[in-house]
């Protein structure tokens, strides 16, 4: 199998999942700061700050065990060693469909 006709799939993915990390941090923010920053007590660029420092922190300490429960404890990924575009088209549908993409923000 030659990676080079799936590298779309991979852009792909990778596009959808910036697009979802974004909104959820999004509404990660507006859930923790609104409150702070509307009753004054932080203004909205310290706001910002603060949340950019916590939310890629967050990521990054504990975005590999989450990997990993998906890798694990999820879906069993050796299924598909022969069909690997399979679950590549598989974890794309399932970004574009997510359904858990918070709706009030």
């Amino acid at each position: 199998m030659a990676m080079d006709e799936y590298l779309w799939m991979v852009i792909l993915g990778f596009i959808i999942a910036f697009i979802l990390a974004f909104s959820v941090g999004a509404n990660d923010v507006a859930n923790s700061f609104g409150t702070a920053v509307g009753s004054g007590v932080v203004t909205l660029r310290q706001a910002c700050i603060l949340a950019s420092i916590f939310e890629t922190t967050g990521s990054v300490l504990l975005g590999a065990k989450v990997g990993e429960t998906i890798r694990k404890g999820i879906i069993d990924v050796n299924l598909y060693n022969e069909t690997v575009e399979t679950l590549m088209a598989g974890e794309v549908s399932a970004m574009v469909g997510r359904p858990d993409v918070p709706a009030d923000s």
